[in-house]
């Protein structure tokens, strides 16, 4: 079934007129002050016509490497690699060929299993075919997904039935058991909160760890110490663009900075907060660059 929820209001048009409006100005400014003898006001607008390009067209396209390690139980006897990735955005944004690239140095890490943290497209199932090499990784243990906000802005069916196909197996509001090295674990999904019915997989036991992925951290605002060993989000980007001592500027939650990137324990539960792959809205990225999490979880 087709939503359409807010699919024209994803747009970067508003986003690079602005980008272009700024360059220009910075342009006159700075010639301007140098023929007014004001070379430091010139020094001022060429820096920060280098910090947009880099933020417009050289950060979104980079790639970082996080590693993780948590111990899911107090003396793990057996360590499981897995990639996590969230919010990859697929769009006109950004070409084929940087998805590729993104799809070989998950293959190159050798992990055991891949979660998929929502957020495959911004609002047009119609890009979908720019993450077809997802279809050619495989992992031991399997590749997980659950879905983001954006996935529910044009066709959520269209997105299961793409992810399904190409070997993923749907956690939405589900769990499952995981058996590594002849060791359990629970590998729980929910649904997102915004246009989804988000319903926490009951956990089996308190001895057995277990792992929550959940697309926003505001997930988080309802749980309490002991639902989970660890709880994986996106949405947030890192807030996209961060600034030096002040870090992000917006952050789209109501745990706001409490959440915002990185490790955090919320209401008594280890979190980790993924800066994901992609944008929405501006298409830029300063000081946070797509990220790829490498998960060593001891069991």
């Amino acid at each position: 079934m087709k939503l359409n929820l807010q699919i024209n209001n994803q747009s970067f048009v508003i986003f690079d007129v602005a980008m272009i409006g700024l360059a220009v100005l910075a342009i006159v400014i700075a010639a301007w002050a140098w023929f007014a003898n004001w070379k430091w006001l010139t020094a001022v607008m060429v820096i920060g016509i280098l910090i947009l390009a880099y933020g417009a067209f050289i950060s979104p396209r980079r790639l970082k490497i996080t590693k993780v390690k948590k111990a899911l139980s107090k003396s793990p006897t057996a360590w499981l690699k897995a990639v996590y990735i969230a919010d990859l955005h697929a769009y006109k944004n950004k070409p084929l060929a940087w998805y590729q690239k993104l799809f070989a140095e998950i293959r190159e890490i050798g992990a055991d299993m891949l979660l998929v943290g929502g957020d495959l497209v911004v609002a047009d199932t119609g890009y979908l075919d720019k993450l077809v090499d997802l279809s050619k990784l495989d992992f031991a243990y399997g590749k997980y997904y659950i879905l983001g906000n954006h996935d529910y802005l044009d066709d959520p069916s269209e997105v299961r039935r793409q992810m399904d196909d190409w070997g993923f197996v749907n956690l939405v509001n589900k769990s499952k058991d995981v058996k590594f090295q002849g060791l359990d674990f629970q590998l729980a999904g929910l649904d997102e909160t915004l246009y989804g019915q988000p319903k926490i997989p009951p956990r089996d036991s308190t001895d057995k760890p277990y792992v929550l992925l959940g697309h926003e951290p505001d997930v988080l605002l309802d749980m309490k110490e002991g639902q989970a060993d660890l709880v994986l989000c996106g949405h947030t980007h890192g807030g996209q663009i961060r600034l030096p001592l002040i870090g992000s500027l917006v952050v789209p939650s109501k745990l706001g900075r409490r959440a915002d990137l990185g490790h955090r324990v919320i209401n008594g539960i280890p979190t980790f907060v993924s800066a994901g792959l992609g944008e929405v809205l501006c298409r830029a990225r300063l000081l946070c660059s797509p990220e790829i999490v490498v998960l060593e979880l001891g069991i």
